[in-house]
């Protein structure tokens, strides 16, 4: 922390990646998901800014916390110049910053920019890699997976401290930038327990799948398994919107929908839902689905464990990490048979169902409660902004005049 803020609250700036927005957020019902985890973080100490790539609009989503600011580009310049001056733009309060961080690794070189103009301390936030997301697609050649591997060596050993949120993306880190494994530290996404709770009623369907329609979550594949068991499915999702409003990978719902329609009634497409609307539906099912080709630590997963509902997912990335073979939720594969076995399997067992039932909801508060999270991320970010105290405000910025001459 800076020698005349000790006594201050912990200053955050966090960046939000191009082509995301607040506008996004709340149209994809995720934005009081993120209000709730950065109100819990002032309530513990620390004043947020926001920073965001989209206009003037994003001012009409901040939150009427007076800890919570909203910084975008209020400026009406277009996006290339916006994204190499933020830090110039923005200067006085990344100067009152006393820490940065990314919300993914796709934020991280901008929010870098304004690390060395101004010599705050910087983490990035790790949810999934680049790499790993491109590999699974057919049409992806092999420089462009060695250009994810250098960008992710190169960010993962300039960065301050990288916070991925499950073991094995720190695993990856490591393996990425071996030097980066002294300055990682495990930080797990967070579920309201108290909004995602078990809830008694009738279980209308056998299993939900909560997510945006993409490629990459494999719903063909668990579709066809779907038909081949004779199981019923709720659908809550549909094509994503980027930071404008416009749909992502349109094509994909269109083809499902195509080839599998209502499947004489046994597939429930309930479209998108807000946040708060899906506790209730999670509690309608018997499982919930999620046998994606790769996965970061899905979030929809952990709110279906602390709502006590098994979840049934494909072995990848930290969906793996994360569920415990028959403990907590059932493991297979990705293709039409495994899936379709681990949906049999788990189905035509009560018993099995209700044990990883209770063991789930009592693994999600004690693993991922907001109340924990928040105070790990909290001391974690004081305890780097105290590593790495910066000079005054004038001191760097004489250095970045200076540097520029």
């Amino acid at each position: 922390m800076t020698d005349a803020t000790e006594d201050k609250p912990l200053t955050l700036t966090l960046f939000i990646e191009p082509g995301s927005s607040l506008k996004q957020f709340s149209a994809k019902g995720m934005l009081g998901r993120y209000y709730g985890y950065f109100q819990a973080l002032s309530d513990l100490g620390m004043r947020i800014n926001l920073l965001s790539y989209a206009g003037r609009s994003e001012l009409e989503y901040a939150p009427s916390s007076p800890d919570i600011r909203v910084l975008c580009n209020s400026f009406g310049l277009s996006d290339r110049t916006y994204w190499r001056r933020v830090h110039q733009l923005h200067a006085l309060p990344l100067l009152r910053s006393d820490v940065i961080r990314s919300r993914n690794i796709h934020g991280i070189r901008a929010a870098l920019r304004s690390h060395w103009a101004w010599g705050m301390p910087i983490v990035c936030r790790v949810d999934f890699m680049w790499s790993t997301s491109i590999e699974t697609s057919p049409e992806v050649l092999p420089e462009q997976l060695q250009e994810a591997y250098d960008y992710e060596r190169y960010i993962f050993a300039n960065v301050t401290h990288s916070m991925p949120s499950t073991s094995d993306l720190a695993e990856t880190i490591a393996k990425r930038a071996p030097a980066a494994a002294e300055k990682t530290t495990v930080v797990s996404f967070h579920v309201d327990c108290d909004l995602f709770k078990p809830i008694e009623g009738e279980k209308r369907y056998d299993l939900v799948y909560v997510g945006w329609l993409y490629r990459i979550k494999n719903l063909e594949a668990t579709l066809e398994a779907v038909e081949r068991t004779g199981a019923t499915i709720a659908i809550i999702g549909e094509s994503s919107v980027d930071a404008e409003g416009n749909p992502e990978e349109p094509e994909v719902a269109e083809r499902l929908k195509a080839r599998f329609g209502d499947l004489d009634g046994r597939i429930h497409w309930l479209g998108k839902m807000q946040n708060d609307d899906l506790p209730a539906y999670i509690n309608q099912a018997r499982a919930l689905i999620l046998c994606s080709h790769s996965e970061g630590h899905g979030r929809v997963m952990l709110e279906a464990l602390a709502c006590g509902v098994p979840v049934i997912g494909s072995n990848v990335g930290g969906i793996a990490s994360t569920l415990r073979h028959e403990e907590t939720g059932y493991l297979c594969e990705t293709d039409v048979d495994s899936i379709a076995q681990a949906i049999e399997t788990v189905l035509s067992q009560p018993r099995l169902i209700e044990k990883m039932g209770v063991n789930a909801r009592r693994f999600a508060l004690e693993t991922y409660s907001m109340p924990a999270i928040t105070r790990q991320e909290y001391e974690l970010l004081l305890d780097i902004a105290r590593r790495n105290p910066v000079k005054s405000a004038a001191k760097r910025i004489a250095n970045y005049v200076m540097r520029r001459r």
